[in-house]
């Protein structure tokens, strides 16, 4: 019991020391910020559009599993090759007006954009190969890029 415990107090110290230097270095400027989904707003999206950015639409529903299984797939992506995408989470359930208007029939529908145009759709699958192909059109999008 004793030998238990202390395991798991030392595995929370390490937790707590890892967490702690990576929050220094970041505040520091030594890594670089999460690229993390921001709540998705009309005015921020367009500006985000009108600025000529990538922009990702997730339609996500917090009783999904698909949603579940993606979430972590496309932020690996986000925060990897393709760091420029800004990525905006819709409440599906909540957004039936903008459903309607792109069309959106299922919760867990990725929508990227380049600029104002739509480039790439990506529904109700959450494998990797899936995932990695919806992100090839952001390097498409991007601009000067083939």
């Amino acid at each position: 019991m004793m030998r238990r415990f202390g395991l798991a107090l030392a595995i929370a110290s390490i937790v707590t020391v890892v967490a702690a230097a990576t929050t220094s270095a970041r505040q520091a400027g030594r890594m670089d910020p999460m690229n993390d989904f921001k709540p998705y707003t009309a005015e921020a999206f367009k500006a985000a559009q009108a600025d000529g950015k990538t922009t990702l639409l997730f339609f996500h529903a917090p009783w999904c599993p698909v949603c579940k299984a993606q979430e972590p797939k496309v932020q690996a992506h986000l925060n990897g090759a393709h760091k420029e995408v800004v990525a905006f989470k819709v409440d599906y359930d909540s957004n039936l007006a903008l459903r309607k208007e792109l069309k959106v029939e299922k919760q867990s529908t990725l929508i990227l954009y380049g600029g104002m145009k739509e480039v790439s759709r990506l529904s109700y699958q959450s494998d990797d190969a899936a995932i990695a192909q919806f992100f090839s059109h952001a390097t498409m999008s991007m601009p000067g890029a083939r």
